[in-house]
């Protein structure tokens, strides 16, 4: 993987977590459950640092323009964020944050230390991050 190709993928990992907190953040005001809401609103939130974090490690060279690096990857994994009831929107959660973390741990695979340093270290972060709201979901998926 060339500094292009790194580029692009951080780029991509960084419009699908934009995606989740626009959509997830969406979700707060409509949910009655309070322990869903909560996780919604505490889930957005990580979800808009995450994305800043990771397009401030964007290069910004005469190659590479940061702005223009944060889009959707041809796979894009929120496509699939739609619920009208709660549990629906719990389901789809997961989904699209199972298919964030095999991006992003693909990313951390194939990455280098010396030219993904950054990247690498806010990727960790994320997968952390989004891993613990798997957990934190599921919980409340199945709380029934």
């Amino acid at each position: 993987m060339d500094i292009t190709e790194s580029a692009r993928r951080v780029g991509a990992l960084a419009w699908t977590e934009q995606r989740l907190f626009e959509v997830v953040g969406g979700w707060v005001v409509s949910t009655p459950e309070p322990d869903v809401k909560l996780l919604f609103a505490r889930a957005s939130r990580h979800h808009g640092d995450h994305a800043l974090a990771l397009a401030a490690v964007l290069p910004d060279t005469r190659d590479h323009d940061p702005v223009a690096l944060v889009a959707p990857a041809h796979d894009d994994p929120s496509g699939g964020l739609a619920g009208d009831s709660t549990d629906a929107r719990l389901d789809a959660l997961l989904v699209v944050l199972s298919r964030q973390i095999e991006a992003i741990d693909g990313f951390l695979t194939d990455a280098s230390p010396v030219r993904d340093g950054p990247p690498l270290r806010v990727a960790g972060l994320v997968v952390a991050e989004d891993r613990a709201e798997i957990d934190a979901a599921a919980g409340l998926r199945d709380r029934d």
